[in-house]
C-alpha cells in the first residue's frame, strides 16, 4: 500500500513538472502581453506615418513650390546628418 502511495506521487509530482514546464513553454511562444505591446505601438506608427504622407500629398496638390522647396530643405538636411567622407 505504502510502495502505491509512493508511486502516485511521483506520479503526480512528474504531472506537475510537465504541466508547469507546458505552462512556461505556452508563455514564451505566445510573446505575452509583450506582444500586445508591439502591436499596438506598431499600429500607432502606421496611423502616424500614412496621416503624414496624405498630409504630404495635400499640400503638394495645392502648393506644389512650396512642395518642392520643403524637399530641397529635407534632402539637404539629411545629406548634412550623414557622416563626413574626406
Amino acid at each position: 500500500m505504502e510502495q502505491r502511495d509512493a508511486e502516485t506521487e511521483n506520479a503526480m509530482a512528474d504531472t506537475e513538472q510537465e504541466i508547469e514546464q507546458l505552462r512556461r513553454q505556452l508563455g514564451w511562444e505566445a510573446g505575452g502581453p509583450l506582444a500586445e505591446i508591439s502591436n499596438q505601438a506598431t499600429d500607432a506608427l502606421v496611423s502616424v506615418v500614412s496621416a503624414a504622407i496624405n498630409w504630404t500629398r495635400r499640400s503638394g496638390e495645392e502648393r506644389p513650390l512650396i512642395s518642392i522647396l520643403l524637399a530641397f530643405q529635407a534632402g539637404f538636411a539629411l545629406g548634412r546628418w550623414g557622416g563626413r567622407r574626406a
